[in-house]
């Protein structure tokens, strides 16, 4: 049985709890979060650094303000860490790599697999359309409690197509402009609304015809499935720097 703590009790933290106690394959020992808003069948700390229950490994879902601290700790205790935390800085993505040099990280923006299949499709797509002049929009929508805009997916997901096309410029904001749409723009936009869990649609426009690649997650309970998955694959792996690419192999 893989033991995990858990760091972040939100959303997401809280469904990992839900679907760990569901199964016999893991087991919750501890939970990290400065505020805990309810009651759990573990004990909870308010950092990794006083906790005192061992663990295979730690899977975070906290926030970014939180990452760099939980690293460290981890690096201490030399246990396993997975960060699906998005909306981080270059600082923490280097503390990230300096740390995976003694320890197994596993960093990945979406969870989902087939977000991240939806990525690779949307390589081969890029490369082939925008040869033929199809201009390339990404439309995110998440639940109306989501702080950060566009989602580290949507940002993921134009990252790899930029490097794919090698180059493009990404716009977030079109209302200031009085100007046509120029050539290698890649359009950004967010949705806040309600409780949805989230949708990414990568919409490819060309001359007398679109084609739209679509991922819609039904519930958190899929992002949480993918947070276990990734904790079981890099519990046992040597030190470094782990992502889906490794896990889909």
């Amino acid at each position: 049985m893989l033991k995990i703590i858990v760091h972040g009790l939100g959303r997401l933290g809280q469904t990992v709890c839900k679907i760990a106690a569901e199964s016999s394959e893991y087991k919750i020992v501890a939970g990290i979060d400065s505020a805990p808003k309810a009651h759990f069948g573990f004990p909870v700390y308010a950092s990794l650094s006083e906790c005192v229950q061992d663990a295979d490994v730690v899977v975070d879902c906290s926030v970014a303000s939180a990452v760099s601290n939980l690293v460290s700790c981890a690096y201490a205790k030399k246990i396993p860490v997975v960060i699906c935390t998005t909306a981080l800085d270059d600082e923490i993505h280097q503390a990230i790599r300096n740390a995976s040099a003694h320890i197994p990280i596993f960093l990945s923006a979406n969870m989902a697999l087939g977000v991240n299949l939806m990525s690779k499709i949307s390589q081969i797509a890029a490369k082939v359309l925008s040869e033929a002049g199809f201009d390339i929009e990404i439309i995110e929508k998440h639940h109306n409690g989501k702080i950060d805009a566009p989602s580290g997916t949507a940002n993921m997901l134009a990252n790899e197509i930029v490097r794919t096309l090698g180059g493009g410029d990404l716009v977030h904001d079109r209302s200031g402009r009085r100007h046509k749409r120029q050539q290698g723009e890649i359009g950004m936009h967010s949705i806040r609304g309600g409780s949805i869990p989230g949708e990414h649609t990568i919409l490819f426009a060309g001359e007398g015809e679109t084609l739209e690649i679509k991922h819609t997650a039904l519930s958190g309970e899929v992002f949480a499935r993918g947070v276990l998955r990734a904790a079981k694959f890099v519990a046992t792996k040597p030190a470094g720097l782990y992502g889906m690419d490794d896990l889909l192999k």
